[in-house]
């Protein structure tokens, strides 16, 4: 019987990276956690993508290690114990290429 490994599964299509300013009142209003007062006046900048419909908040992606499974990649954010939803910055960090982790 073959051990099961973590498969990353990615199409490797780089998305655009969506600036706070670049976002409607409606995908604003889902991340009431920003300040966007701060926001509009420029003292903050959140950054965000779309991948499958879903808009993500790139602020809520945390690091991963550099040494381990995830060596390609930039940041991860868990959807399950059992999946989470990587990035990995490519283009000068204008885009996002978006994987999905499975344990």
């Amino acid at each position: 019987m073959s051990e099961d490994r973590p498969r990353i599964i990615t199409n490797n299509v780089p998305r655009d990276v969506i600036y706070a300013n670049e976002l409607s009142q409606k995908d604003r209003e889902e991340f009431g956690y920003h300040d966007w007062e701060k926001i509009d006046a420029g003292e903050e900048s959140p950054e965000f993508f779309r991948y499958r419909g879903t808009l993500y908040d790139l602020s809520q992606f945390s690091r991963t290690d550099r040494n381990g499974n995830l060596s390609d990649w930039n940041g991860c954010s868990a959807d399950s114990a059992f999946s989470a939803t990587l990035v990995r910055y490519v283009e000068n960090g204008e885009r996002v290429i978006v994987g999905t982790y499975i344990a």
